[in-house]
């Protein structure tokens, strides 16, 4: 009994420590040079046919969002540590940034397919890091959004920012509204585009306070982004890591 119980603790240790070594076979629908499972590569090649209708016309913007709710979301970027890839629908690749690569806090780029930025769906997620966008409300006060890692939005509407997309030369766009659910659009445009900012004091403790740790972005910039429902800019912070 005793033997039984060590040999699945070694197992389910081994299972950890060695999570990515499914990556050394090349799955079909997997992208090039990323850990990526079987299943994870089925589904991704399901999404991109998906996203190719949508593109071309032949299935609308609201059987397109009704696919992504009903079966597994669209891949949004993030940084995790070894033990996400045990996931399902998730990518990683190691991660271009020297302060990512330390052998006591090693973290990888990854996308991982999201039907929304829920919070309360974020916690069971532990291992998975996004982006965080500061933003000021109407009275100056610092508030965040979760956002794609590495992605700025476009514009703001109806409260929601504006992200464009590529997978494999199909554009599209992204709206996320500030409790995390997802539109997918058409390509859109704005007559209005960012510019560089100064952040603000409340802007830049709001960010560093939902850091990860202090030296996980190397800086941090603002841009003023155009809202098309005020006709105002809006002020916005950003991090930035190495990529």
């Amino acid at each position: 009994m005793r033997f039984g119980l060590l040999f699945l603790l070694f197992i389910i240790q081994a299972r950890t420590s060695n999570a990515l070594e499914y990556s050394k076979i090349e799955f079909d629908g997997c992208p090039e040079n990323a850990y990526c499972k079987k299943e994870t590569g089925i589904n991704r090649k399901t999404w991109i046919e998906q996203l190719r209708k949508f593109s071309s016309g032949k299935i609308n913007q609201q059987k397109f969002n009704a696919f992504i709710q009903s079966e597994y979301g669209v891949p949004v970027s993030a940084w995790a540590q070894e033990e996400a890839s045990l996931l399902p629908n998730i990518l990683m690749w190691d991660s271009p940034c020297k302060q990512h690569r330390s052998i006591a806090n090693k973290y990888y780029i990854a996308e991982i397919f999201r039907k929304n930025f829920s919070l309360n769906e974020l916690k069971e997620l532990p291992n998975i890091v996004f982006s965080r966008a500061i933003l000021l409300d109407k009275l100056n006060r610092p508030y965040s959004i979760v956002i794609p890692r590495g992605d700025a939005p476009l514009f703001i509407q109806d409260g929601s920012l504006y992200f464009l997309r590529e997978e494999e030369g199909q554009f599209y766009g992204l709206l996320i509204d500030p409790t995390g659910h997802f539109t997918l659009t058409k390509n859109e445009t704005s007559t209005e585009t960012p510019k560089e900012a100064i952040c603000t004091k409340e802007q830049t403790a709001l960010f560093y306070r939902e850091s990860p740790g202090p030296n996980f972005y190397q800086n941090i910039y603002c841009k003023d982004i155009w809202n098309k429902t005020t006709k105002t800019y809006n002020r916005m912070l950003l991090g930035w890591s190495c990529n």
